[in-house]
């Protein structure tokens, strides 16, 4: 199968938005031969013309239409990706956060960020605490909030409670869980030792898990944070599961105020004591 380059598509995208190969060259910082080059490049692989004269400039044939079509989709894809994906860059702090604490949590941190730093860009990277632990330990994460157990240097945030929640009817035997790595499955699970139950849908992301308890598949454990998800309640007749522990890590350019500033705003949202032993 034929595999487009993002650099000749970007190209055909642009000539056609300025409608002249000269326009889009100067515009993408490359020489109109250079642009040229992409388009007959493009030509060649996928066998059919793209471009026709029109005018004094150049105009789309029906197959170029279709393909800037689809190639402006692609673009859009690639470069988010390449955004969320890149370290953080001048003028940029990455937020890294367990999905768990999106709702909740992330908008107390962005908040306090915007804050103390208010020309500087705050973006935010929502994975599962493995990952964030990971970006942590590669020094890509200004700032790390995650579950469990903690990065080098994090400080404990608070201890949160863990509890099953399932729509109502669900089966009390069947499970719906993150799939592994999981900072909180295997201690929910264990909770039910010498009862019955079974895993019936593993999930890869908060999204689907809510969706899929909603939907009355089975039960799930999620921490205390925040209100009650729309549709669910809380299972009352099974044993009590351990608490996870909630962290926060920081990155060297995240100075000391700042970072206390974090962990204040953190323990605020959630109810805690703002001074804390160890932290």
């Amino acid at each position: 199968m034929t595999a487009l380059d993002i650099s000749r598509l970007r190209s055909l995208v642009t000539v056609a938005a300025v409608s002249g190969v000269r326009p889009a060259a100067e515009a993408l910082h490359l020489s109109p031969a250079a642009v040229s080059g992409h388009i007959h490049k493009l030509e060649t692989e996928l066998g059919c013309r793209l471009l026709m004269a029109q005018g004094r400039g150049v105009g789309l044939t029906s197959d170029g239409e279709e393909l800037v079509e689809r190639a402006r989709t692609l673009l859009e894809v690639h470069d988010a990706a390449v955004r969320a994906l890149a370290p953080p860059g001048d003028g940029e702090l990455l937020v890294a956060a367990t999905e768990h604490a999106a709702e909740f949590l992330v908008p107390a941190v962005v908040a306090t960020l915007d804050g103390l730093h208010p020309t500087v860009d705050v973006r935010v990277r929502l994975t599962r605490s493995e990952r964030v632990r990971q970006l942590a330990d590669d020094d890509r994460a200004d700032v790390a909030l995650m579950l469990t157990r903690p990065a080098q240097g994090s400080v404990h945030v608070a201890d949160l409670a863990l509890e099953w929640l399932s729509a109502d009817g669900a089966a009390s035997t069947a499970l719906v869980l993150f799939g592994v790595p999981c900072a909180v499955r295997h201690q929910a699970v264990a909770s039910l030792a010498g009862r019955d139950h079974h895993v019936v849908r593993e999930c890869a992301d908060l999204s689907t898990v809510l969706a899929t308890a909603r939907a009355g598949t089975g039960m799930t454990p999620l921490p205390r944070i925040g209100p009650l998800p729309d549709g669910l309640r809380r299972v009352r007749h099974l044993p009590s599961i351990p608490d996870v522990p909630l962290y926060v890590t920081f990155g060297e350019r995240v100075e000391a105020a700042t970072r206390a500033a974090v962990v204040a705003s953190l323990r605020s949202r959630l109810g805690e004591p703002v001074a804390r032993r160890g932290a």
